[in-house]
């Protein structure tokens, strides 16, 4: 029974592993060029602006805290939205814009490429959606799209930030977040450093835009995604779920992971 219990935890650990994934740009290659990556909030409403450029900030310093620091620049600049920054918007016409659904669609990343790199990156916010009228759940939000940005896709872990759903109540990033962020850092850092040029990448000096990361969307569910499988490959996998167990065995269970 003992054996037993060892192998079925050890199998939830190694699927667990595996749970996050990435977006279908970052799998191809395509990353960017330097950190951290300067990302400017645009509303016409100022009391709005600084609501959402609060939240942003925010967002980015939960992740910083957990994984490194740098990841992101937040400012901020009242006006209309410009088309060749990295921005962070609110949209009252948001399903005529990207062809989601209002109804059930909280936010959006879309990504642009130049060459191997992401050359500029938006956020959208869905300003007819009722939840994103509550700071909690708007702050939520932002904390999955920026993960977006950086090259995660939705999780399949249901605990998890970027799991497709919005976490309602949220209590904050799941290590499956972790690890994923952790992944993503580590290989643009690698792929900075000696320069690597993605086999799809354009020769020329056009700007592609990208598939839709799929944004946040609310607890009704519902949505497409383009990622593919975690980088921890099975192997590393299946060792990380073998240490967990063998910790099992030597010290009492005494609660759960969030």
């Amino acid at each position: 029974m003992k054996k037993l219990l060892v192998f079925l935890f050890t199998l939830m650990s190694w699927q667990q592993a595996m749970a996050y994934r990435l977006t279908e740009d970052f799998s191809n290659g395509f990353y960017w060029s330097s950190f951290p990556v300067s990302f400017i909030v645009m509303d016409t409403d100022a009391n709005r602006l600084q609501m959402i450029t609060n939240l942003a900030k925010n967002a980015v310093q939960e992740w910083e805290t957990s994984i490194t620091e740098g990841l992101w620049n937040i400012t901020s600049q009242q006006g209309s939205p410009s088309s060749n920054r990295n921005i962070i918007r609110w949209s009252t016409k948001f399903g005529k814009e990207t062809g989601l659904s209002e109804s059930t669609t909280l936010a959006v990343a879309i990504r642009y490429t130049k060459g191997p790199y992401v050359a500029r990156a938006e956020i959208i916010i869905n300003g007819n959606h009722p939840m994103n009228s509550f700071e909690e759940q708007l702050n939520t939000v932002l904390v999955h799209e920026l993960g977006h940005i950086l090259g995660l896709d939705h999780s399949d872990n249901s605990q998890a930030v970027m799991a497709p759903t919005l976490q309602v109540p949220y209590f904050g990033l799941h290590w499956d977040d972790q690890m994923g962020m952790d992944y993503t850092v580590n290989e643009t850092k690698r792929r900075q450093v000696i320069g690597y040029v993605s086999p799809l990448a354009s020769s020329g000096s056009t700007t592609e835009e990208s598939p839709l990361s799929c944004g946040t969307v609310d607890m009704s569910g519902g949505s497409s995604g383009g990622g593919t499988g975690g980088g921890m490959n099975p192997i590393l996998s299946l060792g990380f779920g073998l240490l967990l167990a063998l910790a099992a065995l030597k010290s009492p269970f005494k609660g759960r992971a969030s």
